[in-house]
């Protein structure tokens, strides 16, 4: 098994005054869009978007996702998906904020990652689902050529956050947050597995990964839900910086005594940009 930890998407602030996007978190956050021509002039910085966070997820098949040529080679993209249909577990992260205020139909912040749908932040900026967004991998925010600022990205997932603006020159239109990522854990009701990728309801046996390995008592949370934190025993609603996983692992009931046995059981903690899993 390999394990993938998702990073945290890049600051707009660090990208403030540059037509270079602010990255996307490792494991295919989407870059934030620019602000190509603010007319704010030159001492203001541009309405540019954060990039989307990085999911976390536990797969099957290993693959180089910083390869160069994943886009260009057809057989580079089958190995991808390949591997991106492995994932047994996949914490959903979140989407990158714009600097800039508020829409009346949206807002600047980014989105959290959700549980089997993420939540969309407006008409044109949606969280991932388990049927809807590309799989695995969040959208790059929308960039501005006239003013229309640039948008945050959106946060990958089991299925990432996705965009569809309109075509427009409003000023300011694209002052919009990135959408979080869906998740997925194998035989967690709710969720549908690679294998069933033609389902678009749930079913009590569509969630079950195709490798025959799954989880039981499992608990799915969005990152607007409070959680266990993952570095002690409190409790934090959301998480912000490069994805978590916390695992321990399952050990056999052990007895030093015919009166007093005891096991450890096995607990698993993904977290993600604003997301948990446990």
């Amino acid at each position: 098994m390999y394990l993938y930890l998702g990073g945290h998407g890049e600051d707009q602030s660090d990208m403030s005054h540059s037509h270079i996007p602010a990255s996307g978190g490792w494991n295919f956050g989407g870059n934030g869009g620019i602000d190509y021509n603010d007319d704010e002039g030159i001492y203001y910085p541009l309405e540019n978007g954060a990039g989307g966070g990085g999911a976390v997820d536990l797969r099957l098949e290993y693959y180089d996702i910083n390869k160069d040529d994943i886009n260009q080679d057809e057989n580079e993209q089958n190995l991808l998906n390949k591997s991106l249909e492995s994932r047994i577990i996949v914490a959903g992260s979140g989407g990158g904020g714009c600097s800039a205020n508020d829409q009346t139909w949206g807002y600047a912040k980014g989105y959290p990652g959700g549980n089997t749908s993420a939540i969309s932040n407006g008409p044109y900026v949606f969280g991932g689902s388990q049927i809807q967004g590309f799989f695995g991998i969040g959208m790059s925010g929308i960039s501005g050529y006239e003013n229309q600022a640039g948008s945050g990205g959106c946060g990958s997932g089991y299925r990432g956050g996705y965009i569809n603006f309109p075509s427009t020159t409003q000023d300011g239109f694209y002052h919009i947050g990135g959408s979080g990522g869906s998740s997925y854990i194998s035989g967690h009701f709710g969720c549908i597995s690679p294998y069933f990728k033609n389902d678009s309801e749930p079913t009590p046996l569509n969630s079950f990964h195709e490798s025959g390995l799954f989880f039981t008592n499992t608990i799915m949370k969005s990152g607007n839900e409070e959680m266990p934190s993952p570095y002690n025993s409190s409790v934090i609603r959301g998480h912000i910086g490069h994805g978590i996983c916390r695992i321990t692992i399952l050990r056999p009931t052990f007895c030093p005594s015919n009166t007093f046995c005891f096991s450890i059981p096995l607990s698993i903690l993904f977290v993600s940009l604003g997301f948990s899993i446990k």
